[in-house]
């Protein structure tokens, strides 16, 4: 979803020749499967998969996995390699230092329309309330009130995403706002500030700059669409044609993870807090401005909705020009390992 983390803005020629050379390097980057291979505590082995994440809540059950063991269980040592912006992550993704990522979708279509080549085989999480437009000026408490207003949010990010989708319903052209390219870790401080007036940011972000600011109020959350600002996981596909056991473990520790989130709220909450880089009272009701999905959950949106969501989210891009082509959501998507997953339950 988000990405809490700090993303630079990019342009998408300078991520298309920066993918394009690391593309090269993308086979013999990933590595022999036997290298990968290391023993748990019992003697059996288990295979190593790293995954590319950010400090973003909704990927808190693969912390929790690592946290509670629930990766070699299933065969399989999950190894989170942290990014603090997006170019970073996607370039490592691209070049094959990591097997999988966790990615917004959005960020999944324009490395789709790049020529990289994935699986997606989970439905991660969906942000209601977590993402959000705040407002510091009096003057500005709703959408309709933007028209000349000072902006701050990340280029090609999900709150790029959401700010345009909040324009387009309320009829308003883009050209008529002061944009300020700012990440959204320090988005919402720029408006506390009063350097900008309103800023589209993320949590925690969103709930510091609520409580800091005296005049800053959420006007428009990723709730008014459901799925637009969600994430999912990708596989290195050459990673997964060789290894689609260890996918599926992948998936059966998420599944376990968010089984004890259920359970174990509490605890769960405070192993997510400590990855973030938070007090989990700090975090407080932020976790219920997000939806973590199950196995179950996953596959069902994956083989329902989740072609609608690719849709919706490239016909966004494309207008606003982040991406030239129309990618296929059949060419990424397998409900293969997803399926496999469940039976072994």
């Amino acid at each position: 979803m988000h990405p809490a983390t700090t993303k630079y803005s990019i342009t998408r020629l300078s991520l298309a020749l920066g993918l394009t050379l690391l593309l090269a390097l993308f086979v013999a980057a990933c590595g022999d499967d036997d290298e990968s291979d290391s023993s748990d505590a019992s003697g059996g082995e288990v295979t190593e998969v790293a995954i590319g994440t950010q400090p973003w809540i909704g990927y808190g059950p693969l912390w929790i996995a690592d946290d509670q063991g629930f990766d070699t269980d299933h065969g399989v040592d999950i190894k989170l390699v942290n990014f603090s912006t997006d170019q970073d992550l996607e370039s490592g993704f691209a070049s094959g230092k990591f097997q999988a990522a966790n990615n917004a979708n959005n960020t999944l279509i324009r490395l789709a329309d790049l020529g990289l080549d994935f699986k997606i085989a989970l439905m991660e999480d969906v942000s209601l309330e977590a993402d959000a437009i705040v407002s510091c000026n009096p003057d500005i408490r709703s959408i309709d009130d933007l028209e000349g207003a000072q902006v701050a949010f990340e280029e090609f990010s999900v709150s790029d995403v959401l700010f345009r989708y909040a324009l387009n319903e309320a009829g308003i052209d883009f050209e008529t706002i002061d944009y300020v390219p700012i990440p959204a870790a320090d988005a919402g401080t720029a408006a506390v500030a009063g350097r900008v007036d309103v800023a589209v940011t993320y949590q925690p972000y969103l709930q510091a700059a609520v409580e800091e600011g005296d005049n800053c109020e959420v006007i428009y959350t990723a709730g008014e669409n459901p799925g637009l600002i969600s994430d999912a996981l990708a596989i290195n596909t050459e990673f997964a044609e060789s290894n689609p056991e260890a996918v599926v473990g992948v998936l059966q520790a998420w599944g376990d993870a968010v089984d004890y989130y259920n359970e174990n709220t509490e605890d769960a909450q405070a192993i997510i807090a400590e990855n973030v880089d938070s007090d989990p009272e700090e975090l407080g009701s932020t976790f219920e401005g997000v939806e973590l999905f199950d196995l179950q959950q996953s596959q069902d949106y994956l083989a329902s909705d989740y072609e609608t969501l690719w849709n919706d989210i490239r016909t966004i891009m494309v207008d606003q020009g982040q991406i030239e082509s129309e990618p296929e959501v059949s060419d990424y998507l397998d409900t293969s390992f997803g399926e496999q997953a469940l039976e072994a339950e």
